[in-house]
């Protein structure tokens, strides 16, 4: 796949499309087609006359981009004028600005989301738009405007004021029908991880995979609010009351389940509970095999569709689940290479890429599979588990194949976003593809907090809180977006904040080695060592063996003027190094050299994690180790060979 030449741009972002299109091809798709080429003639001529340019064509629809607020008004207005004529096209239009990353495939970031959303509240021959167009056009002559006040969108994680316009000829919704659209949370369902039953304990990845493999199926469902899988799996074994769950997670549903596994015999039973009174809505046991396991996956999420279906604005009569395989065998292996890499430890993450490439070897095509395999490479590339030269072009090939096989998978592009954050330091290219896969999934919490992450590098500590606060608010107890959120309030010299959802972590699991690496580094960072020691200590005991840790207790020891023991461990970085040649140790004696303040030595080290592409050497600008070399021009030079100075 080719990659393509990147833009950034504040626009205006105009969606339209035909409202009743799908149910007019099934009765007159003569009708249908006349009137969506009647439409896409005017589009073209009006945008192009108030100098718009349609970035994207998608069936009855059309995705816009202007320069000026008033031009996509100006062309809106126009556009339901001239199709209010015989033969009428019922078309809907919604306009919002905002940053957008754009090339030559479409148009990319949380502007496009929001103006989608704003489009799905008008009506046939209505034009909506965002607050922000509002302020933009509310006192050019001739335009007329309705209120609609704020409201929550889906996938949208600020309140959004709307307003439609109201000139003549153009239809306006009433209160009712935009309130009934946006709805509260009683549009909304978590599915808790399904218990393993089965004798096999290795098959607890099964009844996981059941489980995330349901959230994807409903997850599409526009207008049905469905925590991510980091949510709902911080609640994996726990005796938590339903009502209290729901109150956490904001839903007035949720799903819990079983999964028994027994030869190729499975049987899953599942249950809808309402979280005001802990109610059952309904359950039903679902039995097959497992060659049909796809199909009894379907069945469950179109069951939910069902129950759910008379209070919410969607379609549950269509197939939900898609398999991204037909083999179970290759299935099987991606499910427990999800177990293993969803614990984001080095042991495991080698174990998942075993799994990933059983899965791959028996299903050539398996898109998931392809993005998967190439996270685990770039996550041992960055913390320097492999070397980056080896790790990251094998992440590279595999992302890029993900792609080839579906471009329309965030997973596919979060993926490649990370391999041009932290390999090619391609930073532009890497914005774009996290911005694709938010685009293409909003709710897709990891895409945020690889944006997040490209903000940290490149030093906009505010854009990195923005998105880590929204990645809270999608996934509020996954333990990885706690840990970045904490990051940023630390970033933003708010160390008790910090040490909250640091603490908070470690509540939901008291082993999250990267926690305790949080607690000690904000109390080393406010010269409390003590308590520093303390959580260093606790990380250590989780890791193990003897050379493990000796980068945090080197660096801790030479910041309270401890030489002898900094040397010390600087001698077991070598030792372990020699153990295990595949490991990137550049940056561990650079932050215990930082400590001693021996200069030299640390900008030889930080050359060398350049020079090896170790991912992690991108964090330089807010490692806290490194805080006092920045007026040395020695750091302005690996600034520029990065890539962060021109």
């Amino acid at each position: 796949m080719s990659k393509q030449q990147n833009h950034r741009s504040l626009a205006a972002i105009m969606f339209a499309d035909m409202v009743g299109y799908t149910k007019l091809m099934q009765q007159d798709e003569a009708q249908a087609k006349l009137l969506r080429d009647r439409q896409r003639d005017i589009v073209d001529k009006c945008i192009a006359f108030h100098n718009g340019r349609v970035m994207q064509y998608y069936g009855d629809g059309t995705l816009s981009m202007f320069a000026s607020a008033i031009k996509a008004v100006e062309a809106a207005r126009e556009i339901q004028e001239k199709l209010q004529e015989d033969p009428k096209v019922p078309l809907r239009i919604g306009i919002h600005i905002g940053d957008v990353v754009y090339d030559d495939e479409g148009v990319f970031g949380d502007a496009v989301n929001i103006a989608a959303r704003v489009q799905s509240l008008s009506v046939a021959g209505g034009v909506m738009i965002s607050g922000k167009v509002f302020e933009e056009i509310k006192n050019h002559p001739g335009i007329i405007v309705k209120a609609f006040g704020e409201h929550e969108l889906k996938n949208v994680f600020n309140l959004v004021s709307i307003f439609a316009l109201a000139n003549d000829g153009l239809e306006v919704p009433d209160h009712n029908y935009i309130k009934k659209i946006t709805g509260t949370h009683q549009n909304s369902v978590a599915v808790l991880p399904f218990a393993s039953f089965s004798s096999d304990l290795e098959n607890e990845y099964f009844s996981d995979g059941i489980t995330e493999e349901i959230i994807n199926a409903l997850v599409k469902l526009d207008g049905l609010q469905v925590p991510s899988r980091t949510s709902v799996f911080a609640y994996k074994n726990t005796n938590k009351d339903i009502r209290e769950i729901g109150k956490e997670l904001n839903v007035s549903t949720i799903l819990e389940g079983s999964v028994r596994k027994f030869g190729d015999k499975i049987r899953v039973t599942a249950q809808l509970i309402n979280t005001d009174d802990g109610f059952h809505v309904w359950s039903e046991n679902f039995n097959g095999e497992m060659k049909d396991i796809f199909k009894v996956q379907d069945e469950i999420a179109l069951k939910i569709a069902e129950k759910l279906e008379g209070n919410f604005e969607f379609d549950a009569g269509e197939k939900l689940y898609e398999a991204s395989t037909e083999s179970i065998v290759a299935y099987n292996h991606y499910l427990q290479g999800l177990f293993y890499w969803n614990k984001r430890t080095p042991e495991s993450v080698g174990k998942a890429i075993i799994c990933f490439e059983k899965a791959l070897k028996k299903c050539g095509t398996y898109t998931n599979a392809y993005s998967a395999l190439a996270n685990c490479y770039s996550f041992l590339g960055t913390i320097g588990h492999l070397q980056g030269n080896e790790a990251f072009p094998e992440a590279e090939k595999l992302a890029l194949k993900s792609l080839e096989l579906n471009s329309q998978r965030g997973e596919s592009y979060i993926s490649l976003g990370y391999v041009d954050l932290f390999y090619n330091w391609n930073f532009n290219r890497a914005e774009a593809n996290f911005r694709k896969a938010i685009t293409l999934e909003p709710n897709n919490e990891e895409a945020r907090i690889g944006l997040a992450l490209y903000y940290r590098i490149i030093g906009n500590l505010d854009k990195m809180f923005h998105h880590t606060k929204i990645a809270k608010k999608i996934a509020p107890v996954s333990l990885p977006v706690l840990l970045h959120h904490g990051y940023s309030h630390w970033l933003l010299k708010r160390p008790e904040k910090a040490l909250s959802f640091f603490n908070k972590i470690l509540e939901l699991d008291p082993l999250f080695r990267s926690a305790m690496e949080g607690k000690a580094m904000v109390y080393i960072s406010n010269k409390d060592y003590e308590n520093g020691l303390k959580y260093i200590k606790q990380y250590i005991n989780l890791v193990g063996p003897k050379f493990k840790g000796a980068t945090q207790l080197g660096y801790l020891a030479a910041a309270q003027g401890d030489r002898k023991t900094a040397l010390e461990k600087i001698e077991l970085i070598k030792q372990r190094e020699r153990k295990n040649p595949e490991l990137n140790l550049s940056l561990d004696y650079a932050v215990i050299y930082a400590a001693l303040q021996e200069k030299e030595k640390v900008f030889m080290y930080l050359n060398k994690a350049v020079d090896e592409k170790m991912g992690a050497v991108l964090l330089i600008k807010t490692l806290y180790p490194f805080r006092g070399l920045h007026s040395d021009p020695r750091y302005t030079q690996i600034l520029q060979r990065i890539g962060f100075i021109e």
